[in-house]
């Protein structure tokens, strides 16, 4: 029989986590925290992307604390539009949640993509799958 005595809730939680992350039950979740750009000729504001560890039922791994590498913003505009990622290249992971923002320049028009990813990375000796998020702009 099994005996939790002395183990707070808490910490107990973040042990069955880091479980299934050990038996390789961890993803990448890339979420819009906005509303996708308008098209404009002055660019848009800068929109969030919450980047979390969690497992594949949803649950964030809150005991994993780590910057990890973010792939190069990618962009796709029929005319001048920009659009930079802050942070560029990575992502500061704290609790199981990071943010990184996206901001745009020039004209954006009805169509127009940005897409923030994560590559592959390894975390407890397991390959997490890249995972990425398109934003799309709207008339």
């Amino acid at each position: 029989m099994k005996s939790n005595i002395g183990i707070a809730p808490k910490i107990r939680d973040m042990v069955k986590q880091r479980d299934k992350a050990l038996s390789g039950d961890i993803v990448f979740s890339l979420t819009l925290e906005g509303d996708a750009p308008a098209a404009s000729s002055e660019g848009f504001e800068a929109i969030p992307v919450r980047v979390a560890v969690e497992d594949s039922a949803g649950n964030i791994h809150d005991w994993f604390n780590k910057t990890i590498t973010m792939n190069a913003l990618s962009v796709t505009t029929a005319g001048d539009g920009t659009a930079t990622q802050a942070p560029a290249n990575t992502c500061a992971i704290k609790n199981g949640v990071g943010r990184v923002s996206v901001t745009g320049a020039n004209t954006w028009a009805e169509g127009d993509t940005f897409t923030v990813s994560v590559p592959n990375t390894t975390i407890l000796g397991y390959t997490v799958a890249s995972k990425s998020i398109t934003a799309t702009c709207t008339a």
